[in-house]
Formats: C-alpha cells, sequence, structure tokens
C-alpha cells in the first residue's frame, strides 16, 4: 500500500514538475516574441529613405529555410546614439534583420545586423546579435496604400517606403504573432537629403 501510494505522489510531483516547465518554457518564448517585435517595430519607425540615395531604399525578400518562411529586411534608419564608448555615435544606421537555421537544426534564429553611418566610408565592424531563437518562421509584409506585399520594392520608385510594415513571428509550437508598425517618413523620401556626411570645416 505504501510503494502505492509513493508511486501516486510521485506521479504528482512529477506532473507538475513538467507543467512548470512547459509554463516557463512559453513565459520565455513569450516575452522573447514580445522584445524582438518592440525592438524591430522601434528600428521600423525610424526607417527613411532619400530619392537622391538609391542605397538608402528599404528592401524585402521573402525566401524559405526548411519549409519555413524566412524573411530578409533591410531598411536604413535615424537612430539615438547608443552611448558606445568604443565606437563614434551614429546618428543613422544601415539595419538588417534575417534568419538562420538554430543550433537544434530544426527552427530559426532571428539575427538583427547594424551598420553605422552607412554612407561614409568607414572601418567601423559590423554589429551583429541573434535576438530570437527556437521560431517557425519570420514574416514582412509592406502595406503600399491600396494592399498587403512581401516583396519591396514593389513597383513605384526604388525609395519608395512603405506607409505601413506588419513583421510576423511563427513561435515553436506554430503560433502566430504579427505586430503592425506605422513608417512615419514615409512619402517624404524626396526631402530628405541629409547624406550623413560632414560638411566641410570653415576657419
Amino acid at each position: 500500500m505504501l510503494s502505492v501510494i509513493l508511486l501516486l505522489l510521485l506521479s504528482a510531483f512529477t506532473g507538475a514538475a513538467r507543467v512548470r516547465e512547459t509554463l516557463s518554457s512559453r513565459s520565455h518564448e513569450f516575452r522573447q516574441i514580445r522584445l524582438v517585435l518592440d525592438r524591430v517595430g522601434t528600428d521600423l519607425m525610424g526607417a527613411f529613405a532619400a530619392t537622391v540615395r538609391e542605397e538608402s531604399a528599404l528592401t524585402v525578400s521573402e525566401d524559405q529555410l526548411s519549409g519555413m518562411p524566412a524573411a530578409t529586411l533591410v531598411f536604413t534608419a535615424f537612430q539615438l546614439p547608443d552611448g558606445d564608448i568604443g565606437r563614434p555615435p551614429a546618428e543613422i544606421v544601415k539595419i538588417r534583420y534575417f534568419p538562420r537555421i538554430g543550433a537544434d537544426g530544426v527552427t530559426l534564429e532571428l539575427h538583427r545586423e547594424q551598420s553605422d553611418l552607412p554612407f561614409v566610408g568607414n572601418k567601423i565592424p559590423l554589429r551583429e546579435t541573434q535576438v530570437a531563437e527556437g521560431l517557425r518562421g519570420f514574416r514582412v509584409e509592406l502595406y503600399n496604400g491600396t494592399a498587403w506585399v512581401k516583396e519591396w520594392p514593389a513597383g513605384g520608385g526604388k525609395t519608395a517606403l512603405p506607409k505601413r510594415a506588419a513583421v510576423t513571428l511563427v513561435g515553436k509550437g506554430g503560433e502566430t504573432y504579427r505586430r503592425e508598425v506605422p513608417i512615419p517618413l514615409a512619402g517624404q523620401e524626396a526631402y530628405v537629403t541629409w547624406s550623413g556626411r560632414r560638411g566641410a570645416v570653415r576657419p
């Protein structure tokens, strides 16, 4: 009888531990996804493009990695200097979000790459960080004023910005998390003339 009771208690304890482990894993995944959506959204709200500089254009291409949606998002953005004393302050950056197959071989990692002062010849190294892991997909859609599209540029000028962007992350269990972000500087491409180069110093 005692052995039966012990087995029941062990089973209950093991089940509770598994529940706690599952809840902890889901909490970590949700927190990670929320932070990534916030980061991508904040970056995109600073996005700009200049008609006179085609290299400032925003681009999106969608591919697949091991059957999972894997978009690559590239854009130029204004940002506040991050205070890194080891690097010069940069108010203009080139940002690239892209996925890779994760260490487990079955899910995706999402990486963020940043180039500081991209319009100025410099030797500042790129900064690449992994911002998410354990994903089943990374999608980006752009709203051109009439429809959502998965590739950009989509007609119009090469440096035209979308009105809005939608970023979707697919979790390990297949759940989708979508965030829509406005692009405040869309329509201002002809008026953004700042090149990123410092003017000549006058005596």
